[in-house]
């Protein structure tokens, strides 16, 4: 029992070790070499464990999937009670996963591997939870007549896949200088991502959004949604100022 849970331990190692290597350098570059060092391993250790990157690989995304399905379904669950409409939903669920990808190098290595492997490894081309949980809200929106009438739900859905894949990139990549409003020096903010993705969705709130729909207030950098009375706030037709209750 005590050499099947040192195995296990190992195994777990390898593997938060090889995401942390694929989340910074990317397959290509990421060698068994490479990452039993990360690990502290020798190579035959690892490939005891896992015969190829490849396998590796999958396995990195299948950890990825499991953490990001999670935070995804625990967003949406922690509305329960609260009321709001799908919207709100969606808006904390994006939230949730900028956090996540701020802070767990498995889910942006997920991310990564997802779009470098995408067309060669197979086992990598797996249904992505947070986009369909996406997919998902933006269609009860719409069915509860939550969009603008003019809003596609497939042009909106993929509009956030676009917004959250680029405030995922931007954490790997960041360029902001440190006089823009989100920079951490320039602002003293502790998440400029999720900062940055508050202000994303002020702006296009108001065009995906009916006029006569309230929304929650949790479009905020650290929304609170256990709070037993959020405050509402409706978004407005264009040209005119929206109403706080």
């Amino acid at each position: 029992m005590a050499i099947q849970q040192r195995a296990e331990r190992t195994r777990q190692e390898i593997l938060s070790s090889a995401a942390r290597v694929f989340d910074r350098v990317g397959y290509e570059r990421a060698s068994l070499a490479r990452i039993a060092g990360e690990a502290r391993v020798t190579t035959g250790a690892l490939v005891f464990h896992f015969a190829t990157k490849s396998d590796l690989a999958t396995a990195v995304c299948g950890r990825a999937r499991a953490v990001t399905r999670i935070t995804v379904e625990s967003a949406c669950l922690s509305m329960e009670g609260v009321g709001g409409t799908s919207i709100d939903k969606l808006v904390i669920t994006t939230h949730a996963l900028i956090r996540l990808f701020e802070t767990d190098p498995t889910a942006r290595a997920g991310e990564r591997l997802a779009r470098e492997l995408q067309s060669t490894a197979s086992g990598i081309e797996q249904e992505c939870p947070w986009r369909r949980e996406v997919e998902r809200l933006v269609r009860y929106a719409a069915a509860e007549k939550a969009l603008h009438p003019d809003a596609d739900a497939a042009a909106v859905a993929t509009l956030i896949n676009y917004v959250i894949t680029g405030v995922e990139l931007e954490i790997r990549h960041p360029n902001a200088r440190n006089d823009e409003p989100w920079s951490v020096e320039g602002s003293g903010l502790h998440h400029p991502a999720e900062e940055r993705l508050r202000r994303i969705w002020e702006l296009i709130l108001p065009g995906l959004v009916h006029p006569t729909t309230r929304l929650l207030d949790t479009a905020g950098p650290s929304p609170d949604p256990g709070a037993g009375s959020a405050p509402t706030r409706q978004i407005p037709p264009k040209g005119r100022s929206a109403t706080t209750s």
